[in-house]
């Protein structure tokens, strides 16, 4: 008995004065929960549900469950807001948070993310069910206790293909409450720091590993997660921790449609509690919506481009190697020249290349869409053949059909600039047709493409 009252109370002193933000084993499915700077970043709009028991078998050990939602706004900017209830022996804590993001590119491939949170803390003390060792304890005798005080995170995130980087500051504003105590320190926000870094490494076409690793620190004290997850097709997420000065953390994660997420974290004691506690549960649920890739390159091209290309479309045309450039002048300068369909003798080739597993269209490759419209609208009997390719990364299946959604992105975006449906013949090969090795990064971005020919029928 008297092992169990020390016990709870270095648990306590421990939470209260050290790790004061509460714990989290499953915070690899839910980035958010320790850095502001990943709201928005999937260009989702996500909610998520968490609830942490720890240290079972040991009365008054720490509850925790959170509630956030996020999403993007715009091409930059992401919102969201969460929403904390943690109890720990007389001690419970209501958080409310809000988060402004805001995100942009590097060179197209380089992502940088910056967050920011700002809520309310609200804490309640209520010592009527606390083992009374000295009766002329204050807090004992101060009855029960309310305290709030302004909460503040910050952070950044970086991201490179499948390499990311997040450093963040929670309770960044040291701030300071006494609950009303007579000649008591009170209760103060220490500015906790927070570190992670991941990189995926595919090892087959349905498997990918992702080594990462998380620390903590406050004041001198500093904890380090090394975590290593396997997934299996993007659905099934097995991980496996080691968190230092605890011991060992199992997750099992199932997606299913790319839209609802299930996992457990199931964190084994191996140091100090161990004998005392039989270890910590944790449940998390969230529910995702993601735009499909062809509706965000609709999105981009609401307004028609053949209104605005018809400037550039000379210094286009004169570019192609396969054109005879003399024929120009009498193609575009005088319209009513009867050879004007007849300019084409050979096939016209361009390649448009796309971001990382998306169906969304770089914007070095814009420029090249552009003439190619304005050469079709002035060329009736011209026909356009879309080939759709993908990197090495992923299944067979998935990245057929992402070479598919690829082909489809640039068609919708042909038929929304008044090229008749007819005159797109499309096709797709997934990552059977590489045009560069995949096996470093400048190679996969070669074959994240969609070939295209302009051929005279």
């Amino acid at each position: 008995m008297k092992n169990y009252f020390i016990l709870l109370f270095m648990s306590c002193f421990t939470i209260l004065h050290g790790q004061q933000v509460p714990q989290s084993n499953t915070y690899l499915f839910n980035k958010y929960s320790f850095n502001p700077a990943y709201v928005g970043m999937e260009k989702c709009t996500q909610i998520s549900a968490s609830h942490l028991n720890q240290w079972l078998r040991i009365e008054g050990a720490p509850a925790t469950s959170l509630f956030n939602a996020s999403t993007s706004i715009g091409k930059h900017f992401g919102a969201g807001g969460q929403l904390l209830i943690d109890k720990i022996g007389m001690l419970q804590q209501f958080s409310g948070m809000g988060t402004v993001s805001y995100g942009f590119n590097i060179q197209t491939r380089h992502e940088i993310r910056i967050g920011a949170s700002i809520g309310y803390n609200q804490y309640r003390l209520n010592p009527s069910s606390a083992v009374v060792f000295d009766p002329l304890d204050p807090i004992v005798n101060g009855g029960n206790q309310s305290s709030g005080v302004i909460n503040t995170d910050i952070g950044v995130t970086y991201r490179f293909e499948q390499f990311e980087l997040g450093i963040s500051t929670k309770q960044l504003i040291h701030s300071f409450s006494n609950f009303g105590y007579t000649n008591l320190p009170g209760y103060g926000l220490k500015r906790h720091a927070i570190g992670y870094a991941a990189y995926t490494i595919p090892l087959s076409k349905t498997w990918d590993v992702q080594p990462s690793l998380l620390m903590k620190g406050i004041n001198n004290v500093m904890q380090v997660d090394i975590n290593s997850s396997f997934i299996y097709k993007k659905n099934l997420h097995l991980g496996l921790s080691y968190r230092t000065q605890v011991g060992l953390i199992g997750r099992i994660g199932i997606q299913l449609k790319d839209r609802f997420l299930f996992a457990y974290a199931y964190e084994a004691p191996m140091a100090n509690i161990a004998s005392y506690s039989a270890g910590s549960h944790e449940l998390i649920m969230s529910l995702r919506f993601c735009k499909n890739p062809r509706e965000k390159q609709e999105k981009m091209s609401r307004n028609p481009i053949h209104d605005t290309i018809v400037k550039i479309v000379y210094q286009d045309i004169y570019h192609v190697d396969t054109l005879n450039v003399s024929k120009v002048d009498t193609i575009y300068i005088k319209e009513t020249t009867p050879n004007k369909e007849d300019f084409l003798a050979t096939a016209i080739e361009k390649t448009i290349y796309f971001e990382f597993d998306r169906a969304l269209i770089e914007k070095e490759s814009m420029g090249a869409i552009e003439g190619l419209i304005n050469i079709l609208l002035q060329n009736q009997k011209i026909n356009i053949y879309l080939d759709g390719h993908t990197d090495a990364i992923g299944d067979l299946t998935y990245n057929e059909k992402l070479s598919k959604d690829r082909v489809d992105a640039l068609k919708d975006l042909l038929l929304m600039n008044g090229i008749a449906a007819n005159r797109i013949k499309c096709n797709y090969h997934g990552e059977s047709k590489p045009k560069s090795s995949n096996t470093d990064q400048v190679g996969r971005a070669a074959n994240r493409r969609v070939d295209i020919r302009l051929i005279q029928e």
